[in-house]
């Protein structure tokens, strides 16, 4: 059966708005073309065909917005997909897999099973790394002029490649066989708050991609944080990102173990062995050794945005 039909026929859903929120004129244009459509209840088209889905599929980070998804699926508020994918980067954070294990507690209850896939360790990748071009995760340079960051390949690598994946081995198709056209429809944790982020999202033969909590409830990452509260208290959602992710802010470095901090310390120096760069890398952002960062000095707590203002391409750094 197709989606939006599921949708609009379940008397749980009766009350969820197709409409854009009002006080928003123009929002919808501002989403891919292909997601715009289900936005006044039309049907969902791929090559203009209305199409009946073999695998509905929830891209799993287990952050905010994808537990949301996933436990109003469990819940009614949303139609069941048939699994959800979690990709392990392997440093995920302690917190991080103990919630996953509670999402699969629920899942294995409520008929939506969690797949963990993985396409190797991010961590194991940086700690030996010969080769700065080939680090997943990005990184930060101190240049006489300004910082630079290192390009961010670990999301794509570590995390849409696997889920791709296991999404044509569910399929059945084997290496290099033709997927076939609309048999998936995936679902992203993204928000009202992050409309931008939709744009890197594009849809291909196989694969029609979709937005929950834009298209059909219409929240923030704030209204799931209330809604995860309300409906399942006590469980609160850790942030979704690796160990040592360069994007951290400081409190979320705080945030870390004790344990967590050690083996962050332990790549970013590491990471200065890398070869083929010009000028030391780092994982944080004031370009000192994690060890020796002063996390209480105020002026490291500036927005991530101030350091992209000086951000440069690396390709000029490389040797």
């Amino acid at each position: 059966m197709e989606l939006v039909s599921v949708f609009q026929n379940s008397k749980t859903l009766a009350s969820v708005n197709l409409n854009p929120p009002a006080g928003r004129p123009g929002y919808v244009c501002r989403l891919p073309s292909f997601v715009r459509g289900v936005h006044r209840g039309r049907p969902a088209f791929y090559g203009g065909e209305v199409m009946s889905y073999q695998l509905r599929i929830l891209s799993l980070g287990a952050g905010v917005q994808s537990t949301a998804i996933f436990l109003m699926a469990c819940k009614g508020v949303l139609p069941k997909p048939h699994l959800a994918i979690f990709a392990d980067t392997g440093w995920e954070t302690l917190a991080t897999y103990q919630h996953l294990e509670w999402l699969e507690k629920i899942g294995k209850e409520e008929g939506i099973p969690i797949i963990r896939v993985s396409g190797g360790s991010i961590r194991d990748g940086l700690m030996d790394c010969e080769n700065a071009r080939q680090c997943y995760a990005p990184y930060f340079i101190k240049t006489p002029d300004a910082v630079a960051m290192g390009r961010r390949q670990c999301t794509y690598n570590l995390k849409i490649k696997p889920i791709h994946k296991k999404t044509r081995e569910l399929l059945g198709l084997k290496p290099r066989q033709r997927a076939p056209q609309g048999a998936v429809e995936r679902w992203i944790g993204i928000s009202l708050d992050e409309l931008r982020r939709t744009r890197g999202y594009r849809q291909d033969r196989m694969t029609q991609v979709r937005f929950p909590l834009i298209e059909w409830v219409q929240m923030n990452r704030q209204q799931c944080i209330q809604w995860i509260a309300e409906n399942y208290p006590g469980h609160v959602p850790p942030k979704s990102s690796c160990i040592g992710c360069p994007y951290h802010s400081d409190n979320e470095w705080r945030a870390l173990t004790e344990a967590e901090f050690a083996d962050a310390c332990l790549v970013d120096e590491a990471l200065r062995n890398a070869k083929g760069l010009k000028y030391p890398a780092f994982l944080h952002r004031s370009c000192v050794p994690l060890a020796e960062v002063d996390f209480t000095d105020y002026q490291l707590r500036l927005p991530f945005a101030e350091v992209q203002k000086h951000e440069l391409i690396l390709g000029g750094l490389f040797l």
